[in-house]
């Protein structure tokens, strides 16, 4: 019998069979075979996982044959986080909106490759934006719900921007989306409603306005900004509206300032919170050097000496984006084909979905010169994917044993296929020597 812990993972499998198509078999264990992968090299090495029925050729023919049901599987994975005994602030979910790179230098039979920043710099690829829900209080899990790779035709917050708004269509609880500086701008703050929030980093050079004054009686277009607020310029700006110190447990302190009823310049009818973040070291001098500002769009009631802790949740996705390349070869796959590395990009963040709903019944397999987990913690990713073999092993799977068909006949005589077409990188801007 299934324990109640693996209950949610089982039903989780059951739902992701129906979302796959031709090769459905094929690849439900790619997705099982990429769980149990951690030192794999490329694509084809998941088929060394001890699960794996069939052949390694099944890998490229599973990607190339399989459809996945993105509109459908965005929908469950929305339905299913809403489900779980997630992370909440204050009555919200908390979603965290980040893009990462996805190298490919080296093919030009690629389509639609660009130049994309990341960790290591500009890198000649593809770029994808992920949207996902912060699972638990503590620790780095998130739940990916949404994916999608950015074209080289558009931006990071355009796809962003429609991402969010699938999310407000599929969501039936309010939510903050927690995003870094670049998120801040007019795409973003479109899509702030009474439900959906967003608590973005400020650069440090933004402009800001106060409320306009009241009318004055005189004819002429009425003012829509009042007084600036440069967030670089401390002596010009006004008294904060509050003000708090916090004590921190080494000796230190955070001092939280907060200016209501701003806005940005684009969009002088949302009101903003505006939130200034300081940390002192025991002696008085700074932690860091400028100060992190915060832009708020929902209540202006909130917990602010507790609040403003949930953009760092921000930094869950960045461990996703980590241990997905590192541990579950999402970059380490050369598909030759950008539609299939889109199908692999699927897989991996499902299998990724596997090890998070497999946690609370993982053991805590840490090595020898590791700390155990903390009571009260789910184990790390890297520490469930240890024993996921164990605990896959404990729950039916929907796919078919293979049935072996004999030798192909191969190719006919004197066939010679077509190169594949190459395609250009495409640059955005021409720069400068």
């Amino acid at each position: 019998m299934i324990p109640v812990t693996l209950e949610p993972l089982r039903q989780f499998r059951q739902q992701v069979y129906q979302v796959f198509h031709p090769a459905r078999d094929a690849a439900f264990e790619i997705m099982d075979a990429i769980c149990d992968s951690p030192a794999a090299r490329s694509a084809v090495e998941v088929s060394l996982a001890p699960g794996m029925q069939r052949r390694f050729s099944s890998v490229y023919k599973g990607l190339e044959r399989a459809r996945i049901d993105t509109p459908a599987l965005r929908q469950w994975l929305v339905r299913l986080t809403e489900s779980q005994e997630c992370f909440q602030v204050a009555g919200y979910a908390v979603h965290v909106l980040d893009h990462t790179p996805y190298p490919r230098g080296a093919a030009p039979t690629v389509s639609d490759r660009g130049f994309v920043r990341g960790a290591e710099g500009e890198v000649i690829g593809h770029q994808y934006s992920l949207l996902g829900r912060v699972m638990h209080p503590q620790g780095t899990w998130v739940g990916v719900t949404d994916c999608e790779r950015i074209p080289t035709r558009a931006t990071p917050v355009q796809v962003a921007a429609q991402q969010v708004a699938r999310l407000k269509t599929l969501s039936a609880a309010p939510f903050i989306v927690t995003a870094d500086s670049e998120y801040f701008v007019a795409d973003l703050l479109d899509q702030a409603a009474p439900g959906c929030c967003l608590l973005a980093r400020l650069k440090a050079n933004r402009v800001l306005y106060e409320a306009p004054p009241p009318p004055s009686g005189k004819r002429g277009r009425l003012r829509r900004h009042g007084s600036r607020l440069k967030l670089n310029r401390p002596a010009e700006l006004r008294p904060p509206d509050r003000f708090y110190r916090l004590e921190q447990p080494d000796g230190g302190r955070v001092e939280l300032a907060l200016w209501q009823k701003v806005h940005a310049r684009t969009h002088p009818d949302l009101p903003l919170c505006a939130i200034r973040v300081e940390q002192f070291q025991p002696d008085g001098r700074r932690r860091f050097t400028r100060p992190l500002w915060l832009g708020w769009t929902g209540p202006p009631d909130m917990d602010w000496p507790t609040f403003w802790k949930v953009y760092l949740r921000r930094f869950g996705q960045e461990g996703v984006h980590q241990f997905a390349k590192n541990s579950l070869a999402w970059t380490r796959a050369r598909l030759g084909h950008t539609e299939r590395e889109e199908r692999w990009t699927w897989l991996v963040l499902l299998a990724y979905w596997q090890l998070l709903l497999a946690a609370p019944a993982a053991r805590d397999a840490y090595r020898p010169w590791e700390k155990p987990t903390a009571p009260g913690r789910w184990p790390s990713p890297a520490r469930v994917q240890r024993d996921i073999g164990r605990i896959l092993a404990r729950v039916e799977t929907p796919v078919r044993s293979p049935r072996p068909r004999g030798n192909p006949c191969g190719r006919p005589m004197g066939y010679r296929p077509a190169p594949r077409p190459r395609y250009v990188v495409v640059r955005k801007r021409i720069r400068g020597p």
